[in-house]
């Protein structure tokens, strides 16, 4: 993406009539005295651009709640030099497990009837009518439910008209919203959020493994680069393969993960290895120490073992 991604966005893609909004995570952390701080907004744009998004299970903590700070009204124009420091903020957010930027919004909406209407999508990606929140706009959580849904996200969505979202891979994608039925959510919908947490524990060993030294790797993604197109949902299918397979311990699936994005996609499939896994899934040992096995002409005659693979998974 180019320097000036969020600002073609923000002038060039959004209706007359529509609002343009960000939408900020304190959980991430914000130095206060960062121009970019939820106060430091509030005082620039005025008491009615910034309204907290009224999660139930932060009625205690308001001020911790997601900001939804409106940059620009209807027919105004955006300032250009916070869009641009909202853009490299997120940029340097991309290594991060949680990220402040969630993205910047179009619709038609009020703040507080767009604060809601977020809330409502997110309750509508709950497992249950009385299940824990799911607090869709956080980063890759929409990339992974957009995955699920395909072509069902814009019902969704809307009146949101779009969603210039981060994602795992680094810069952002166009989220569409579009009037229609929303469906049933499949179940893989709800196993994308179940497993959010452990994706983004994935995507950080996944950065580090990038720049870390290793004698026998070729399948690593470009080092010191950024991560693969759709990592977030390689990840959540590596992760659901693992506990396929099995596995029921975090650090064992990470472990597994990261061997198959590193060795070989499909290094499971092994008879050598599948023998580990069900030790590992018996508790005899951590997969991480029966690995320690493996030096590296061991991992190689493993890989050449397996038939060629494409791609990851």
């Amino acid at each position: 993406m180019s320097d000036s991604v969020v600002q073609v966005f923000a002038d060039s893609m959004r209706s007359p009539e529509d609002y343009l909004y960000v939408l900020l995570d304190p959980l991430a952390g914000c130095n206060p005295d960062h121009p970019l701080h939820a106060d430091a907004l509030k005082e620039k744009l005025g008491e009615d651009a910034l309204v907290r998004l009224p999660r139930p299970d932060f009625a205690h903590v308001p001020e911790m709640a997601p900001a939804l700070v409106m940059i620009a009204a209807p027919g105004a124009v955006a300032d250009h030099g916070m869009l641009a420091l909202l853009q490299a903020y997120a940029h340097d957010d991309e290594g991060y497990r949680k990220r402040y930027v969630c993205g910047w919004l179009t619709a038609p909406l009020r703040p507080e009837a767009m604060a809601s209407h977020i809330v409502a999508l997110c309750h509508a990606a709950q497992p249950a009518e009385h299940g824990p929140f799911i607090p869709l706009y956080e980063p890759p959580r929409l990339e992974l439910w957009a995955a699920a849904l395909r072509g069902d996200l814009g019902a969704y969505l809307w009146p949101i008209r779009q969603w210039l979202y981060p994602v795992s891979w680094g810069g952002f994608v166009l989220f569409n919203g579009s009037p229609g039925s929303t469906h049933g959510l499949p179940p893989v919908a709800h196993e994308t959020q179940a497993e959010a947490a452990l994706v983004s524990t994935m995507l950080a060993a996944w950065r580090r493994s990038l720049c870390e030294s290793m004698s026998y790797a070729p399948w690593r993604w470009q080092p010191g680069g950024p991560l693969p197109p759709q990592a977030a949902s390689r990840a959540f299918r590596m992760i659901r393969d693992a506990r396929r397979s099995g596995l029921r311990n975090n650090e064992d699936i990470i472990v597994l993960a990261l061997h198959r994005v590193t060795v070989h996609p499909d290094l499971a499939e092994h008879e050598r290895i599948r023998a580990d896994l069900v030790r590992a899934a018996k508790g005899e040992a951590s997969l991480s120490e029966l690995f320690q096995d493996y030096d590296s002409a061991a991992l190689q005659y493993v890989a050449s073992s397996l038939p060629h693979a494409k791609d990851y998974p």
